[in-house]
């Protein structure tokens, strides 16, 4: 039985404790006690001279965030000249985290440490890994990130026979040539959004002659760490069977703020929101760190972001491809069809920047609740998630925001969404992307008047409207019964993007909408007009959902193999 150095671990650092004292932390892939990798783990050293004793230990996690503490074994040494020391871990131990403390008595020399799985010969494989990035004008990213991955993958002979990565060129900037290494490709593809890139990879890495064992999807404006792609190498060639369809789900991490963890498996919640499985973790903090390696319970409504998601290939051929949604909702689709389970670890991630940098209301409001409606139609997983109701509540949030340009961008979601599949299968996303952010609010420099005006500390800060104004308010619709003249004048300052605060916005004539990362503000001007269209709009919208939804789900039922299929995305992106 070999053993393979560096598998088991994901995280590798020094910290000297005292003079006497050294701890040398390893994170192996045991999931709430059970090994998803090998059978035996050890820790090698070579030490020096000298009387010493190390200490096993580790820790786990218990309930949401109980840590516990595991003694592994003490051995004590004497040693008079260099000496390779080899300490197993128990197989049976529940620690998620696990390392060694070295106590000496004397100077002690520690040359090199490392740790190991010993593995039967015949369960080891050798994948083969196609990385496929979708991109749209992101050349500083994608440059740097070809400069690090032939420096570091590429040029390495362990890793590079075992590695192709294909770069789809949505916006035609990037030289389509094979200059750049002769494991990277260069595709030109039609503007066909993320779902379009990530479906003509998957197709042209089907068609390479050796076939990829597993397919890893990722955004083009990210930065990465090369180390995550060996070690996803490595757990691809040591994994157990029942874990041989999991996604390995990477985890994506906040660029201004490199700790936080913004998610690595996503959730539909309750409600039909978007968001993380997880809580935000600061992994400078050693808990979070453990924390972060709890196996989540299985849940239907579980997905892994394409930003650096590792698909087994057994997952991916030419009847199961992307959903033609343009962007939002492509990879949530994906993860619900296909019916797995997820597999993330502290280490397999990459940095992008944060989605509050980023919010807009054609993407938040129009693409993903339209793209939410067909996925709920074709899975029945999602039959349980109030989409309707969301958006029905988030228009009259936004009616109350006077926000009329983000209400009527839910109201399009719904109406695009009962024009059937004929209407997706046919749009040009990039011409329907154009149009939605037309409609939506202009953005504005925040000038020195409006600054006197925004007490960033309290931004965010949420207080609840008394019993009687909060009557009022609902009753008057946030003052929209109400005759203008009787209202304050003073403006309303919220946030930009989600949320609702009422108390800032209770009985205002306009309310400046603050982006404080980007040092943008929207104007929302109270309009009774603009509130009774939209009203009787509403009302129609609702009653034709009503009324029709059920013949269109069906429709997207019947024809979501063929949304998918191979011989649809050859067609919709002209390739042959």
């Amino acid at each position: 039985m070999p053993f393979i150095a560096g598998l088991a671990g994901k995280v590798f650092c020094i910290k000297t404790i005292s003079t006497s004292f050294l701890h040398i932390l390893i994170l192996f892939p045991w999931k709430n006690g059970r090994n998803i990798l090998m059978r035996n783990v050890f820790t090698w050293c070579w030490m020096g001279g000298g009387t010493f004793t190390i200490d096993l230990f580790g820790h786990y996690g218990e309930r949401k965030s109980d840590i516990k503490k595991e003694w592994l074994g003490s051995y004590d040494f004497v040693l008079q000249e260099r000496t390779q020391i080899v300490l197993p871990y128990p197989v049976e131990m529940r620690s998620t985290v696990a390392a060694f403390q070295i106590r000496t008595s004397e100077k002690t020399f520690i040359y090199d440490a490392y740790y190991a799985a010993e593995v039967e010969e015949d369960k080891i494989s050798s994948p083969y890994i196609a990385l496929i990035t979708t991109t749209f004008r992101k050349e500083s990213y994608i440059n740097r990130n070809i400069s690090l991955l032939k420096k570091h993958l590429f040029s390495d002979p362990v890793y590079a026979p075992s590695f192709f990565w294909d770069i789809v060129d949505n916006g035609g900037t990037l030289p389509e040539q094979t200059d750049y290494d002769q494991n990277i490709r260069v595709f030109h593809n039609k503007n066909t959004g993320g779902a379009g890139g990530f479906a003509r990879g998957m197709i042209e890495a089907l068609k390479q002659p050796e076939r990829p064992t597993h397919i890893l999807l990722m955004d083009d404006d990210v930065i990465f760490s090369p180390e995550s792609f060996k070690r996803i190498y490595k757990l691809l060639s040591i994994m157990r069977p029942q874990y041989q369809n999991y996604f390995i789900s990477g985890a994506m991490l906040n660029m201004g703020q490199p700790n936080i963890q913004h998610e690595d498996v996503g959730i539909l919640d309750p409600f039909g929101a978007h968001g993380p499985a997880k809580p935000r973790y600061d992994l400078n903090k050693w808990d979070s760190v453990i924390l972060n390696e709890t196996m989540l319970p299985a849940d239907v409504h579980q997905y892994s972001g394409w930003w650096f998601c590792c698909i087994p290939g057994t997952k991916v051929d030419m009847d199961n491809l992307p959903m033609p949604f343009f962007v939002r909702g492509d990879d949530v689709e994906y993860s619900i069809r296909s019916h797995t389970g997820f597999l993330t670890m502290n280490g397999i991630c990459i940095w992008h920047e944060g989605f509050e940098n980023k919010f807009s209301g054609a993407l938040e409001l129009y693409q993903v609740h339209r793209n939410d409606l067909v996925i709920q139609a074709i899975h029945k997983e999602m039959s349980d998630i109030p989409v309707v109701k969301r958006i029905q509540d988030l228009f009259w949030q936004e009616m109350y925001k006077f926000n009329y340009k983000g209400a009527a961008l839910l109201l399009d979601a719904v109406e695009d969404y009962l024009k059937g599949p004929e209407y997706i299968m046919g749009l040009d996303g990039r011409q329907c992307m154009q149009d939605k952010r037309e409609k939506d609010n202009q953005l504005f420099d925040i000038t020195a008047e409006v600054e006197k005006l925004i007490d960033y500390e309290n931004l965010y800060v949420y207080k609840p409207l008394g019993k009687l104004i909060k009557f009022l308010y609902d009753y008057s619709c946030n003052g929209h019964r109400i005759p203008l003249i009787s209202l304050r004048r003073k403006k309303g300052i919220i946030p930009y993007g989600w949320g609702y605060y009422q108390r800032k916005q209770c009985f205002t004539r306009v309310n400046y909408a603050i982006d404080p990362i980007n040092h943008k503000y929207a104007i929302y001007r109270r309009s009774d007009r603009l509130f009774r269209e939209l009203k009787q709009r509403y009302k129609l919208v609702m009653k034709e959902y009503e009324e029709n939804n059920a013949r269109v789900a069906e429709s997207y039922r019947a024809r979501s193999k063929e949304m998918r299929s191979g011989p649809f995305w050859e067609k919709y992106l002209e390739i042959g």
